[in-house]
């Protein structure tokens, strides 16, 4: 699980460097080899992308978190 997770932080984060415009939330299922989906408005966008399965795992981008504990509101 650790694993998992790992890549999936990792991966989100190459993902938010290589956009110039940073999604606001990102979403995946808690299965192996699950995609990352980044791109949504809000955590209830990105649960019904993902059909609101019990798996499914919604948060913010790291940039748009960044941004937030910062206080920079315009990316």
């Amino acid at each position: 699980m650790r694993v998992l997770l790992s890549l999936v932080v990792a991966g989100l984060v190459a993902g938010s460097l290589a956009s110039a415009r940073a999604e606001e939330y990102c979403g995946f299922l808690d299965q192996a080899h699950a995609p990352v989906r980044c791109g949504f408005t809000s955590i209830k966008d990105c649960k019904q992308a993902l059909h609101h399965k019990k798996d499914a795992v919604c948060m913010p981008s790291p940039s748009f978190a960044k941004r937030i504990a910062t206080g920079v509101r315009n990316g």
